[in-house]
C-alpha cells in the first residue's frame, strides 16, 4: 500500500512538489544547525576555566583574590564602562594642570582616584607613587614629614600596585629604584633620616642580628622566618607549648603581636648595652614588670617555644605588612650571603630580583626596563660593598635619634663577580658580540670597574685571603678587560698589584697637608673599627697609617729647616689627638665610646685622659639614662708616675696593640 504524503506528492504538480521537498529540507538543517550549535555552547564552556587563567596572567581582569580583604571602591569603579574612559581622560587633563601650578596635594588626591577607576595601568601607580616620594616629600620642613611622604610612595607600589599588577617590570623597577635613590643615596638632605627609619622599622620586625661566628648561621637564623607557619593561629593549633606561652605573656600584659616584636627588637640586643654603665635606678612597679617580661622571654626553658613564636610573627607581618615573601628573602640570602635587610639596599635587590623572576618569557616584557631592573641587583650588591655593614643603635621611639654607622662590607665581592657573569649571559647570552666568561656588551664596564674598586678594598684591608681574593680579580682584568684598540692587556695591569693599588694613595703623600690629612684618617678610620669591635680592621688601617708615615718621613731626614717644618707628629701623638678627636664627635653613639675606651692599648689612653677626663663626666651626665664615667671611662692605671715621666716624643714605630679581639 502507498504512503499517504507519495500519493498526494505524485498528484501535486512537480514545481509544487519540489517547493514542499525543499521545506522539509530547511527544517533538517535548521535542526542540525541548532544541535551544532548547542553543541559547541557545551565545549565552549570546557574552555571558559583556561581562558580566565589566561586572562590573569596577562593581568587582563582583576584577579579576585588580589581584591580579597580589600575596600570595595577598586572593584566597584572598575565596573562603571565607558565613563570610567572619559573620567580617566578629564583626570588626566586636570593632573597636567595642577602639576603645572604645583599643587600636589590635590594632584595627588585625583591621582589616587586613577588608581582606582584603572587598578590595571601600572603607568598610573607610578606617577602617583613618584608624586608622593618625589613631589611632595621635598615640600615638607621636617625630616618626618619628607619620610611619611617618601613611604607612602614606597607602601603604594609595594603594597597596592604590585598586588594588581604583580607582572609589571616597570612597576619593579620604579620600586628598586626608590628604595635605592630616595632612601639609599645620599642626594636626598634627609636621606640619613630615612636610613634610619627604615633600618629601626625593620628591626622591630626582625629583632636585632644574631650573634653568629659564619654567614651560614645568620642564613640558618632566617631560614627559621622562612619557614615558620604563615598565620600565628596556625602555630598555636598544632603547638600546644607555644599556646601555653602565649598564656604566660598574658600574665604580663604581653600580646603575641607586634608588640611582642617591639618589645623583643628594645630589649634581646646581645651586645654590649647602656645598662652595663648605668648609674643606679631604684626599683619601681614599671620596672619591675620589665625585669619579669626579659625574665621570660630569655629563660633557657622557653627560647627555643619563644624563638618559634616570634619566627611565625615575622613571617606574618613580612607578608601581611610589606607583600614580601620570606621564602624569596631566604632563597636571596642562599645566591649572594648573608644580606640585612635593615638596609635600603637590599630591598632595592629583594623587588629587582623579584621583578627578574616573575617577569621572565613574558611576550610583552619592555626589554629595556627588564635589563634596568636587573641592574638594580648589580647597584644592591655594589652599595653593600661599599657601604653594607650597618651598625646601629636605635632609638624606637624616636628612630631619627638612632645611631647608625655604614661601613664597607667585602664579603659581597665575590657574589657581585659572580651576579655580573650569570646574569650578563641570561641578558646577552645570544647577541653576536658577547665574549664568554664577561659580563656582556651592556654590563662589562660597570663589571670592570666594580671590580677594580673591590681589588682595593681588599688589598686595603689586608690578610692573606683578602690579598689572594684580590690577585684573582687582578688576573680576571687583566685577561678580559683589554685595551678595545689593540686587543692587547692595558699597561696600567702590567704593573705589579700593590703599586696598581697603591699609587694613588703614595701619590697623596706628596706635601705635609695631604700627608697629614691623610695618615690622619686612617688613624681615625683605625679607632672607627675598635669603637665598632673590628679588631682585625683596626689593625690593617694603622698599618696602613704606618707605612704612609715611614713613605713621606723618609726623605725628611735631611730637611734643612731648623723647625723641622715638614716633619709629621709621632705617630703615637697623632693617635692619641685623633682619640681625643673622635671621642668628642657628638655623632658617635656614646656605648661605642665606651667600648672604644675599654680596648684601647693604655699608652694612647694615658696621653689622652687628662684632655678628655671632663668630657667624660660631662657627657655621662648628659646621657639618657646617665651613666657612671667610672664604669663606662674607667681612668688608667698609673697616671700619676706617667705624668712626671711623660716623654716628650713617640716614635712611629712603637707597637700598638689593640687588645683582645671579641
Amino acid at each position: 500500500m502507498r504512503n499517504p504524503r507519495e500519493v498526494v506528492d505524485h498528484q501535486l504538480p512537480e514545481y509544487l512538489a519540489s517547493r514542499e521537498s525543499a521545506k522539509r529540507g530547511e527544517r533538517y538543517i535548521q535542526v542540525t544547525t541548532v544541535l551544532i550549535a548547542v553543541l559547541c555552547v557545551a565545549a565552549s564552556s570546557l574552555f571558559v576555566a583556561p581562558i580566565d587563567t589566561i586572562r590573569m596572567e596577562k593581568q587582563l581582569t582583576l584577579d579576585p583574590e588580589a581584591t580579597h580583604g580589600l575596600p570595595p571602591d577598586i572593584s566597584l569603579l572598575t565596573k562603571t564602562g565607558t565613563f570610567r574612559a572619559l573620567a580617566i581622560d578629564f583626570l588626566f587633563m586636570r593632573l597636567e594642570r595642577l602639576k603645572e601650578e604645583n599643587k600636589y596635594y590635590e594632584l595627588n588626591k585625583l591621582s589616587m582616584m586613577i588608581c582606582k577607576l584603572a587598578p590595571r595601568f601600572p603607568s598610573v601607580w607610578k606617577y602617583a607613587a613618584w608624586n608622593m616620594a618625589y613631589n611632595i616629600s621635598v615640600t615638607q620642613y621636617t625630616p618626618q614629614g619628607r619620610w611619611y611622604w617618601v613611604r607612602k610612595g614606597i607602601n603604594l607600589i609595594r603594597n597596592q600596585g604590585l598586588r594588581f599588577n604583580d607582572k609589571s617590570v616597570g612597576l619593579y623597577l620604579e620600586l628598586a629604584w626608590m628604595f635605592w635613590h630616595k632612601v639609599g643615596d645620599f642626594m636626598d638632605d634627609h636621606h640619613w633620616t630615612y636610613k634610619r627609619e627604615l633600618a629601626v622599622e625593620m628591626e622591630r620586625v626582625l629583632g636585632p642580628p644574631p650573634v653568629a661566628l659564619n654567614d651560614e648561621e645568620i642564613v640558618n637564623h632566617f631560614a627559621a622566618v622562612a619557614h615558620a607557619p604563615a598565620q600565628l593561629s596556625a602555630l598555636l593549633a598544632e603547638d600546644p607549648e607555644a599556646m601555653h606561652f602565649v598564656e604566660r605573656l598574658a600574665t604580663l600584659q604581653l600580646t603575641p603581636d607586634k608588640m611582642l616584636l617591639d618589645f623583643a627588637a628594645r630589649h634581646l640586643r646581645s651586645e654590649l648595652r647602656t645598662r652595663d654603665f648605668l648609674a643606679e635606678i631604684p626599683p619601681d612597679a614599671e620596672r619591675t614588670l620589665h625585669e619579669a617580661r626579659i625574665e621570660l622571654l630569655t629563660h633557657s626553658d622557653y627560647v627555643d617555644v619563644r624563638d618559634r613564636i616570634l619566627a611565625c610573627l615575622r613571617h606574618q607581618t613580612l607578608r601581611d605588612d610589606y607583600n614580601m615573601d620570606p621564602q624569596w628573602m631566604l632563597q636571596l640570602m642562599k645566591d649572594y650571603g648573608p644580606l640585612d635587610w635593615r638596609l635600603p639596599y637590599m630591598h632595592a635587590l629583594y623587588w629587582s630580583s623579584r621583578g627578574d623572576m616573575v617577569t621572565k618569557g613574558q611576550l610583552d616584557l619592555d626589554e629595556n626596563d627588564s635589563m634596568n631592573t636587573v641592574r638594580y641587583i648589580f647597584f644592591g650588591l655594589k652599595y653593600t660593598i661599599k657601604r653594607g655593614k650597618l651598625i646601629l643603635e636605635p632609638n624606637f621611639d624616636d628612630p631619627k635619634r638612632s645611631y647608625l654607622e655604614l661601613l664597607p662590607d667585602s664579603r659581597f665581592i665575590e657574589h657581585l663577580h659572580q651576579t655580573y657573569l650569570r646574569l650578563g649571559k641570561e641578558q646577552f647570552g645570544a647577541d653576536p658580540r658577547f665574549i664568554e666568561g664577561t659580563a656582556g656588551p651592556s654590563y662589562s664596564v660597570g663589571h670592570f670597574t666594580d671590580l677594580e674598586d673591590g681589588i682595593r678594598q681588599l688589598y686595603t684591608e689586608g690578610g692573606s685571603q683578602n690579598v689572594a681574593q684580590a690577585s684573582g680579580y687582578y688576573a680576571y682584568l687583566r685577561e678580559y678587560n683589554r685595551d678595545s684598540d689593540t686587543g692587547l692587556v692595558q699597561p696600567r695591569f702590567l704593573q705589579p698589584l700593590e703599586q696598581f693599588v697603591m699609587r694613588e694613595f703614595w701619590s697623596e703623600l706628596s706635601s705635609f697637608k695631604r700627608a697629614n690629612a691623610l695618615i690622619g684618617a686612617w688613624v681615625l678610620r683605625s679607632l672607627k673599627h675598635l669603637s665598632l669591635g673590628e679588631v682585625d680592621q683596626a689593625i690593617a688601617s694603622m698599618e696602613r697609617a704606618k707605612q704612609g708615615w715611614h713613605y713621606y718621613m723618609e726623605d725628611k731626614g735631611t730637611d734643612p729647616g731648623k723647625t723641622k717644618r715638614r716633619h709629621l707628629a709621632p705617630l703615637r701623638d697623632m693617635r692619641a689627638d685623633a682619640l681625643v678627636q673622635f671621642m668628642q664627635q657628638p655623632s658617635v653613639f656614646i656605648l661605642h665610646k665606651a667600648r672604644l675606651w675599654n680596648r684601647l692599648e693604655m699608652p694612647t689612653k694615658r696621653a689622652a685622659y687628662d684632655k678628655l677626663a671632663p668630657y667624660f663626666t660631662d657627657l655621662c651626665a648628659a646621657a639618657e639614662p646617665a651613666m657612671n664615667p667610672d664604669k663606662a671611662f674607667p681612668g688608667p692605671p698609673e697616671m700619676e708616675e706617667f705624668r712626671r715621666t711623660r716623654p716628650n716624643d713617640f716614635g712611629p714605630d712603637e707597637s700598638i696593640d689593640h687588645g683582645e679581639k671579641g
